[in-house]
């Protein structure tokens, strides 16, 4: 028998104005949707593709199932940085 689907909630490091982490103590990450809802401030990761020889830029078509802006385009790649990880990793 297949396991049943559980949705994995995705946590985001909250920040200052100033992009520090705010202390854990006093709700350092929070669920995704909290972060949005409550207007934090978080880290999300922007990857730009550009073939500098047909001076083409790739995009993307957002899925119409998304959440925030269905359907509409993008760029090439981009998404949040998950709490604890690092811009880099995100990235990559």
């Amino acid at each position: 028998m297949a396991e049943p689907y559980v949705e994995q909630v995705e946590y985001l490091d909250v920040l200052t104005k100033i992009g520090k982490k705010i202390d854990k103590k006093i709700g350092g990450s929070k669920p995704r949707g909290d972060v949005h809802r409550d207007g934090d401030y978080h880290k999300a990761v922007h990857v730009w593709i550009f073939t500098e020889s047909t001076q083409e830029l790739l995009l993307q078509k957002r899925a119409d199932c998304k959440d925030s802006w269905p359907g509409l385009w993008d760029i090439s790649s981009a998404g949040h940085i998950s709490a604890g990880d690092s811009s880099l990793i995100t990235a990559q």
